[in-house]
């Protein structure tokens, strides 16, 4: 696989393609439960059940917020981020997850953004397309 840029990067939440992308990140996780006994002399933990966070940052459109009504806390679809873009076997991350949050950041000398929050709410897949 070669090294290639997000220049190309498109991000899909439920039905909508999200525009003005910026960048987006994934962190897929693994919860533990420590099982230590009392004579044990190091501690050791077994792995229990899988998850992932997200975040996508996009500059804000005064014509067509998403905040109003695609990406409000708790709206819930699959989260696809496809960081070569769309295409048969180009890399994509996937999994339902729901809006935890987004904050938006107005800079005097900048464009206003937005970075919005998604909890995986099920599987994680790491794949193509």
């Amino acid at each position: 696989m070669a090294v290639y840029t997000g220049k190309s990067l498109v991000v899909v939440h439920g039905a909508t393609t999200l525009t003005h992308v910026r960048s987006a990140s994934v962190s897929p996780s693994i919860a533990n439960v420590e099982i230590t006994a009392a004579a044990d002399t190091a501690k050791t933990f077994v792995t229990t059940t899988t998850g992932f966070e997200a975040s996508v940052d996009i500059l804000e459109d005064d014509t067509a917020s998403l905040t109003d009504t695609e990406l409000v806390p708790g709206a819930s679809g699959t989260l696809k981020i496809r960081p070569e873009g769309t295409g048969v076997g180009l890399i994509e991350y996937s999994g339902t997850a729901f809006v935890t949050g987004y904050s938006h950041s107005t800079p005097y000398d900048g464009v206003v953004a937005i970075s919005v929050s998604f909890m995986g709410n099920g599987a994680f897949t790491s794949g193509v397309q």
